[in-house]
């Protein structure tokens, strides 16, 4: 058999590593409060078009909390009609997200990346024993969260280009338990929930299953994971997933490179080779799921470090927080909030930032 050449091999594995259903360089934002404000009338939808245009954004992230969707247990589960089923805020965000259409990206709306997590007290593995009630990190029931999965895909998947299973698995306030009797667990906790994923996903679409985005963790945690050590874990399961998730949000909102033990956004290329440490031959994508980091309106630093990994070519869809300021994320967005009656606020410095940096892409 003729053997190819290794550049072309290395070729080969850059495109996979791109990731399924997406380029690297391919951006978007979370359709949060501020998205959904900006979005409720057709004024404020052409000028979120004409700016989401000029930031080449197609994607956007709709975060789906099975813990304030379900706080009593659905008599048939499966059933996304079923009366405990409140979709009232995932709604507003597919709402908010399919108004905006793309006209030098795509004809269509914007893609939609859904983020499933969160546990309601009914549903949590350990009933309840672990104390803390309503707290959404607990580990849930592996059949009602496959079925509470199957009631979004049957709600949703026709309108899903891409999932993500359980946002920041390796941090306590993510996923519980981290740890039993000493020994990490949570990696085979996330392992499951992805499986049970995707074998309802696979029934109604081949939109790729992303691992739930690995925090950056605080080097002091007696109880969070380092997403090294959680991401080596990952691979001893053999979890199975499209691409692995980054979430590496800097502590104090600031990027720094990182401790030893964790990732940092910074620094891609140590990112992509500990995924092919630990996923070999396998050319894994990256997606970050989740990135913000404080904007100030003279400082576009942040900004200039997610975009330049977003550029990687093993990296696929990231996705920045936050367009706008609100009042939960006061200074995260590229715009401050606005004051009425004008749409959008004020740009700072990190927007033409971005401009400037995605001016390349096609």
């Amino acid at each position: 058999m003729r053997r190819l050449p290794f550049a072309l091999i290395a070729t080969v594995v850059a495109l996979l590593g791109a990731a399924p259903g997406a380029v690297a360089g391919s951006v978007g934002f979370s359709a949060d409060d501020g998205f959904q404000a900006l979005t409720a009338t057709d004024a404020g939808v052409t000028a979120t078009d004409t700016e989401l245009t000029a930031l080449k954004a197609s994607w956007i992230r709709v975060d789906v909390r099975w813990n304030t969707i379900a706080t009593t247990q659905p008599t048939n589960a499966r059933l996304p009609g079923n009366a405990a089923y409140n979709w009232s805020s995932v709604d507003a965000q597919f709402a908010a997200a399919q108004k905006v259409v793309m006209p030098l990206r795509s004809p269509t709306a914007l893609q939609v990346l859904v983020s499933i997590g969160g546990t309601p007290d009914w549903a949590r593995s350990d009933g309840g024993a672990g104390g803390s009630p309503g707290d959404p990190a607990w580990a849930p029931k592996r059949a009602a969260f496959q079925n509470f999965v199957a009631a979004v895909v049957a709600r949703y998947g026709s309108r899903t280009a891409a999932y993500e299973i359980w946002p920041s698995p390796n941090v306590q306030a993510g996923l519980r338990p981290q740890r039993l009797a000493k020994r990490l667990v949570a990696p085979g906790l996330l392992r499951v929930l992805t499986k049970y994923a995707t074998t309802e996903i696979r029934k109604v679409t081949t939109a790729p299953v992303i691992t739930g985005g690995l925090a950056r963790t605080d080097p002091a945690s007696t109880v969070d994971t380092p997403s090294i050590t959680f991401l080596r874990s990952m691979a001893r399961t053999r979890i199975q997933a499209d691409a692995i998730g980054m979430r590496l949000v800097p502590a104090g909102g600031v990027e720094a490179p990182a401790d030893p033990t964790n990732l940092a956004l910074s620094d891609p290329g140590t990112i992509i080779a500990n995924v092919d440490a630990y996923f070999p031959n396998q050319g894994k994508g990256v997606w970050v799921t989740g990135y913000t980091a404080g904007l100030s309106t003279t400082d576009p630093a942040p900004v200039n470090v997610f975009l330049s990994a977003a550029l990687n070519p093993r990296f696929g869809v990231s996705i920045w927080n936050n367009l706008v300021d609100t009042p939960a994320a006061p200074t995260n967005g590229l715009y401050e909030a606005a004051v009425a009656p004008a749409i959008f606020g004020t740009p700072k410095a990190a927007q033409p930032a971005w401009i400037a940096a995605v001016a390349a892409l096609p």
